[in-house]
């Protein structure tokens, strides 16, 4: 069981750079093979394997979403008390070399309401190979004074809908 644990470890590592949707499946598959075949049981091998590939892709959503979260703040926070029309580059990096990103944050308008203020932003975000595309969301002073995002999912392809 032990081999089969590090199997399913290397295996997972070897797909960090795949999708997400498909690293819990993989270290699945490979772990219900192995566990299937260590116990001489397909059944306790395809549970094994079923078990490991939700409990992958419930983790990998999770940091997907945390991080997405930790962008989104950095975002935020560097657009909150910029002048209107003014652009400031903003970048995370975390602690494993995948998922940094940077780019740019521009106010566009200011909202005041009752409730709260919030502003309108365009941001992008810098690609290797391409031109950044433009993105607009909003984001609002919360009761402590720090600036969040306000769009609970920007309309764009990029959040895959991890919010």
């Amino acid at each position: 069981m032990r081999a089969a644990c590090l199997l399913a470890a290397a295996a997972s590592l070897g797909l960090a750079g795949c999708q997400s949707s498909t690293i819990g499946g993989a270290t699945g598959a490979v772990v219900g093979t192995v566990s299937g075949a260590a116990t001489a049981n397909p059944v306790a091998g395809y549970a094994i394997g079923v078990t490991v590939q939700a409990a992958v892709d419930a983790t990998v959503k999770y940091v997907l979403r945390e991080w997405k979260n930790d962008q989104q703040n950095v975002m935020a926070n560097a657009a909150g008390e910029l002048p209107i029309g003014q652009v400031r580059q903003w970048e995370i990096r975390h602690s494993l070399p995948v998922g940094n990103e940077r780019g740019g944050i521009q106010v566009v308008r200011d909202i005041d309401t009752p409730l709260t203020r919030c502003r309108e932003v365009l941001f992008t975000v810098e690609q290797d190979d391409a031109p950044a595309p433009a993105y607009a969301s909003l984001i609002c002073r919360q009761p402590g004074g720090q600036w969040k995002w306000a769009a609970a999912e920007p309309s764009v392809a990029r959040w895959n809908g991890l919010q």
